[in-house]
């Protein structure tokens, strides 16, 4: 492919990524570690009251806190590391605390811990215990928008859903069929600081 079959290409993909990222302003790249923030997941009871139909139940442990209020469940998770930066829409943020998720009617459970902020691939991930690496378990959709104030950043998310790969997998660790890709979750948030 030649020079300009190539800009015609990327030039398109570049103006649909600054449309896609409505929002984000720019201040300081910062190349230095993320030392401490939270990332906030407000899950619709929308969302969870079909699962508990399913016999499934989701309890995050070690959140920092998980509050109810207007029809959805926030649970806030410390940043306990990363290198995530708006400027540069790369970069991810580890959290403290797990997600216990138990089919009652099955018997079988899946601990997803290691949880990470993906601002790269706009998703949040978990890893199974009894597997190696991380399992896509939400993308971030709907309006995003990030923020860089001196060492704080922070990113919105509009809308969570359900990603493919982590519907399969809850669906076949838990031999359920109560996860459905693409399924409306809720919003996100977080907000960190680098050294």
């Amino acid at each position: 492919m030649g020079n300009l079959a190539k800009r015609a290409v990327a030039l398109p993909v570049a103006a649909l990524s600054a449309v896609a990222l409505t929002g984000i302003v720019a201040g300081t790249a910062h190349a230095a570690a993320v030392t401490s923030g939270s990332v906030t997941l407000s899950v619709n009871t929308s969302f969870l009251a079909p699962l508990a139909k399913h016999g499934v139940v989701v309890a995050p442990h070690h959140a920092s806190s998980v509050t109810t209020a207007n029809g959805q469940v926030s649970v806030t998770f410390a940043a306990t590391g990363g290198d995530a930066n708006v400027s540069t829409f790369s970069g991810s943020i580890a959290t403290s605390g797990s997600l216990c998720i138990r089919d009652l009617k099955t018997g079988r459970g899946v601990n997803l811990s290691a949880l990470l902020f993906d601002l790269g691939d706009a998703q949040w991930d978990g890893q199974p215990s009894v597997a190696v690496g991380e399992e896509p378990l939400v993308d971030l959709a709907g309006t995003q928008s990030g923020n860089i104030n001196g060492t704080t950043q922070t990113y919105l998310a509009s809308d969570l859903t359900l990603d493919a790969a982590g519907a399969a997998y809850l669906d076949s660790a838990l031999h359920t069929s109560a996860f459905v890709s693409g399924t409306d979750i809720g919003s996100f948030s977080a907000t960190w600081v680098y050294a």
